[in-house]
């Protein structure tokens, strides 16, 4: 099945990120969307993946881990790109208010939130960390799938193919989703993160975990019997 997804050029590539009167141009592949759980689309944002993600690719491309000797301490040889986040920190409180970041120096939401409290059935490995971040194959998928290209032929002309370089990640925050603080009737969704998380031998989560990619958007009251799904594809 071929999904005619967004594709990224060079207006794509350097969008500016205004907050106030500054702008800074950023890198991003991939484009979230974000729908109710009656299909109605709600978001289309621009996603950024983060330095501390851009670490953890060269390491998987490589199949290299962490070299102290040359300055590199971090190992995620045993991280897995399998869980989110969500958070109410992505805007300022401004009337109307603006997104705040994504920035390439971003390490974790600006405030993640608990999904699912222990109390209310919250068990590892669909929740960990606390209840703060929800396993995507809980509930929803991630799938290589096929986006459309255009490329250029030995002939000189052009051709259209289609090629499995996309990755689609599709979670929901159930209704209830995420715990509500302080007896609050809603949940001011602005902000999620794609998180890899360490897995022992035995293939149990450790507990230490990365963002990969975070995006923000205006904020989406949600209430208690509310959710949504997020679409989240990332080119490659």
């Amino acid at each position: 099945m071929v999904h005619n997804i967004f594709h990224v050029d060079e207006k794509t590539l350097t969008p500016d990120d205004v907050v106030g009167s500054n702008q800074r141009p950023k890198t991003i592949i991939g484009r979230p969307k974000i729908y109710d759980l009656k299909g109605n689309l709600l978001a289309e944002e621009d996603n950024l993946v983060v330095l501390l993600g851009r670490e953890y690719l060269a390491q998987m491309l490589t199949k290299d881990s962490a070299d102290p000797a040359n300055g590199n301490p971090n190992d995620y040889s045993k991280y897995k790109l399998s869980y989110f986040g969500v958070g109410d920190g992505g805007t300022t409180n401004d009337c109307p208010p603006q997104t705040v970041g994504p920035y390439d120096d971003d390490t974790d939401l600006v405030n993640r939130v608990v999904i699912k409290e222990a109390s209310a059935g919250a068990t590892e490995p669909d929740y960990i960390d606390g209840g703060k971040l929800k396993r995507i194959e809980s509930d929803g998928s991630i799938e290589i799938v096929q986006e459309e290209h255009t490329i250029n032929t030995n002939a000189g002309g052009q051709t259209v193919v289609q090629r499995y370089t996309s990755i689609k990640y599709t979670m929901y925050l159930q209704a209830g989703e995420p715990a509500r603080e302080n007896n609050d009737d809603y949940f001011k969704f602005n902000e999620a993160g794609l998180y890899a998380a360490e897995f022992d031998d035995d293939g149990h989560p450790t507990g230490e975990n990365i963002l990969f990619a975070r995006f923000t958007t205006l904020d989406k009251y949600l209430e208690s019997q509310d959710g949504i799904m997020i679409e989240w594809y990332i080119l490659v």
